[in-house]
């Protein structure tokens, strides 16, 4: 898996503790199929052994194993002030 991350996401996580967790959540209606939407949380993971860990520039990342490998993930900041988050896309 290709990892692409810009420059203040790095910054931003590096003032989290280094470490990001990659994961799937479904979203789930009453009248409507679920959705499944990538999220990224600044730490490490509960359950290590279900996911696979990257480091770029002394930055952990661990991405859920559901997750294929063969596509590019994009993380981006985004947010402004103490509303900051990590956007994930898979390309």
């Amino acid at each position: 898996m290709k990892i692409e991350i810009d420059s203040g996401a790095k910054e931003w996580i590096a003032l989290k503790g280094n470490e990001l967790t990659v994961k799937t959540m479904e979203v789930r209606a009453c009248c409507a199929p679920g959705v499944q939407d990538l999220v990224a949380v600044p730490g490490k993971p509960k359950k290590i052994t279900s996911f696979h860990e990257f480091i770029i520039d002394d930055v952990s990342i661990y991405v859920q194993k559901s997750i294929r490998g063969k596509e590019k993930l994009t993380l981006k900041l985004s947010g402004f002030s103490l509303l900051k988050s990590i956007s994930a896309k898979l390309q």
